[in-house]
This record gives C-alpha cells, sequence and structure tokens, in this order.
C-alpha cells in the first residue's frame, strides 16, 4: 500500500488500477463546487417581475376558522423598485360557492381592504391585516378586485387584472 504520512493509506486496487485520480477528481469536483443551491419559488418571482417591471410583490396567507365561518387575512407587501410607493390598497371580496359576494356581518358593504398609508420604501416590506370578519354564509374564495397604489412622483397605479395573478403568492 501507498502511504502518506498525514492521511490514511490508499487500498492498494487504486493504486493498481489507476483509480485513484477519477476519484480524486471527482472528490474535488464535488469540495469545490458543491450542488448549487436551486433558487425558491420567491426568488423566481422577484425576479420575474422585476424584469417585466411589476413594482410590488404580495404574499397573502389567509386564517379561517369554517366551523365560525371567520375570514382574516395576513398581508406582506415588498417594494421591488428603487422608488418610493404611498398609499397602498388591496380590494378584496369573500364569495360562497355560487361566486356571491359575501358581505361581514358587522359591515354594510362586501369589500375588504388592505390598506398601507405609510410609505412603502425601495426593497422593504410591510405587513397588513384584514380582518377577522365573521360571515353568515360559509365563504368559498377569496377574490382579488383591485391593488392600487401611489409613487413618489404623485401617479396612480392600478395593477391590471392580468398581472394580479403575477404579484400575488397565496400561502
Amino acid at each position: 500500500m501507498f502511504n502518506f504520512h498525514w492521511k490514511k493509506p490508499i487500498p492498494t486496487i487504486f493504486i493498481r488500477n489507476r483509480l485513484y485520480l477519477p476519484l480524486l477528481v471527482t472528490c474535488l469536483a464535488f469540495v469545490t463546487c458543491g450542488p448549487t443551491r436551486d433558487k425558491t419559488n420567491l426568488e423566481t418571482r422577484k425576479e420575474y417581475l422585476k424584469g417585466v417591471g411589476l413594482p410590488i410583490l404580495v404574499s397573502i396567507q389567509p386564517r379561517h376558522n369554517r366551523d365560525k365561518k371567520e375570514l382574516q387575512l395576513f398581508i406582506k407587501t415588498e417594494n421591488l423598485t428603487k422608488i418610493k410607493i404611498h398609499t397602498f390598497q388591496i380590494l378584496f371580496f369573500a364569495s360562497d360557492q355560487n361566486r356571491q359576494f359575501l358581505i361581514p356581518d358587522e359591515q354594510k358593504t362586501p369589500e375588504l381592504i388592505c390598506l398601507i398609508p405609510k410609505t412603502i420604501l425601495p426593497d422593504t416590506i410591510y405587513k397588513c391585516n384584514v380582518g377577522p370578519f365573521v360571515y353568515s354564509q360559509l365563504w368559498n374564495s377569496i377574490v382579488i378586485h383591485s391593488i392600487s397604489f401611489t409613487t413618489e412622483d404623485k401617479v396612480r397605479h392600478v395593477i391590471s387584472e392580468d398581472d394580479i395573478d403575477d404579484v400575488v403568492i397565496w400561502l
């Protein structure tokens, strides 16, 4: 057997059959290169939105208690641009199985609103909670009607219906 004083002896089979070089190269490739980390769905979505010029990413986590017919939404909004965003707003509706909008028990109108009156700085995340709302009927789905905001140059923007699915991630 061939010995290095700082390593364990290399088995004779590797030396005799000259397998040590491919083995060494393979080991070095894994040690130096290592496996690359796959991008998460969130990172991929952010890159896509920046690439097509959509300025925000909205993550929505509904929390509901079906027994009590209760709905609560936890929303995170991330500004993907280099400019400030003001007066961010999302307008939601809860609907039943027949796609009829439902009115929460303690309200007169069906809309649910997430409003962030603060300035959303570039590359920052702001949170908004909507609810809890209780309904007399069992709600079946949540519909986003519109997403709008004002940029620092005082221009009001509305995310189109086509783009809403791109900027929103349901958790």
